[in-house]
């Protein structure tokens, strides 16, 4: 793996009051698995962040605890690891910045060879870039986005379907007759109730247009809509929605195998 440039660290305050925290135990282990299984380069940031060393993660050992890093090539700056106070690590994964403490960070002997270990995060900050990875939504149990018609519209609220979520828009089926969904409509009052994570409520501009043929054969219109200045709070809650999806989705995947 080749040293890429490494991803800024989010300041200890902003860390801990950052409502993109993931602290939910399960969701901790899901991402942490994920960036192994993609073998991603880590940095792990030593002395505010002006000195640091590269590895990756070897093993993510729920009943111990424990996350297993590859041993560093270098002697010198692992002695300064293990000593220094505190050790942030980042890496990116699908263009997600990903931040974490590697706490109690220690040498040990693993499968006959020196590694490195640290205690499992209680908490792992996931930034999402907007306008990426999109993930689509179940089609058993369709999501649906509610849509506040103009005052005095009978009825008040339209419902469409939605195809696929990321923290930067939807897309959603166009078949409402209340609905202009056409290139650069903007709705003011829109809501999302988002299984197991909470309700979110936003703006939203259409960006773009396209004919989408539904298993029945019924051609409707698919709407590509981007988030308008949707707050962190509302950002948060859509990510611990893509994050619970994509965990289902593979426990599904790993089922089938």
């Amino acid at each position: 793996m080749t040293p890429r440039r490494p991803v800024s660290i989010v300041p200890e305050q902003d860390f801990e009051s950052s409502d993109l925290l993931i602290r939910e135990p399960l969701e901790v282990r899901f991402i942490l698995r994920t960036v192994r299984e993609q073998r991603a380069l880590l940095a792990l940031h030593l002395a505010d962040n002006n000195d640091m060393l590269f590895t990756s993660i070897l093993q993510v050992d729920a009943e111990r605890g424990d996350l297993v890093l590859d041993y560093p090539n270098n002697e010198s700056a692992v002695r300064r690891a293990l000593v220094a106070d505190p050790v942030v690590c980042t890496t990116t994964h699908d263009d997600v910045k990903i931040q974490f403490k590697c706490e109690a960070l220690r040498k040990i002997r693993y499968n006959g060879r020196d590694e490195l270990c640290c205690n499992i995060p209680d908490a792992v900050l996931r930034v999402q870039r907007r306008s990426t990875f999109r993930i689509q939504t179940p089609q058993t149990e369709p999501l649906k986005c509610v849509i506040a018609l103009p005052a005095g519209s009978r009825p008040a609220t339209a419902e469409v379907t939605v195809l696929d979520i990321s923290c930067g828009g939807i897309a959603v089926i166009d078949h409402h007759p209340m609905l202009a969904m056409d290139p650069g409509a903007v709705y003011d009052r829109c809501r999302l109730e988002l299984p197991g994570s909470g309700e979110v409520e936003f703006r939203m501009r259409v960006r773009d247009v396209h004919n989408y043929t539904l298993r029945n054969g019924l051609v409707c219109r698919r709407a590509g809509c981007a988030f308008i200045d949707m707050p962190e709070t509302m950002t948060a809650v859509v990510q611990r929605y893509i994050i619970r999806l994509e965990r289902e989705q593979n426990a599904r995947r790993s089922r089938l195998l």
